[in-house]
């Protein structure tokens, strides 16, 4: 039996998913082109001969947290816990470059906006009448996620100053 594309969700099929697809091979065909549209960090910014730096980096870090031998074993070949392990560092640098205070707890550390906006709309749309407004053009990435979770979307033009339009 095969599983066809029809028989999946309809995000799946959305065009919008062409758009990421070519701004990626895009990148790849002009490699010194820095790209912002597919949220991909300029690869001139990370040194493969730099990573055990950063190793060592973070085992000093665990060390100060004064973790022991099996302890730090745990640390870099385990899961974590469900929330990550680096929300103490992201309140610190709140507080530090930002004013802020923040309970450690209250932060979720995602691995791009896109999640990010998922994790966001799934908790603050929780009824089937719930509407998503986005200005219009938006981002491609917060359509596709309120697709997947089956919201309606509907665009608010912008008006000349960048704010809706009335």
């Amino acid at each position: 039996m095969r599983l066809s594309l029809n028989d999946l969700h309809a995000s799946l099929a959305d065009p919008l998913l062409d758009a990421m697809t070519f701004l990626n091979e895009v990148t790849t065909r002009y490699p010194d082109a820095v790209s912002f549209a597919p949220g991909r960090p300029y690869e001139g910014f990370f040194e493969p001969e730099d990573v055990p730096a950063y190793l060592e980096t973070y085992l000093d870090h665990l060390a100060d947290r004064g973790l022991g031998r099996d302890a730090v074993r745990t640390a870099l070949f385990q899961y974590g816990p469900t929330k990550g392990i680096i929300n103490e560092l992201v309140v610190r640098s709140l507080a530090n470059d930002e004013g802020l205070t923040v309970d450690p707890g209250a932060v979720v550390v995602t691995v791009g906006a896109q999640e990010g906006m998922l994790l966001t709309l799934r908790a603050l749309c929780a009824g089937p009448d719930d509407v998503l407004l986005v200005s219009s053009p938006c981002y491609v990435g917060v359509t596709g996620a309120a697709r997947l979770l089956d919201l309606t979307v509907r665009p608010v033009p912008e008006g000349p100053d960048g704010g809706p339009d009335p």
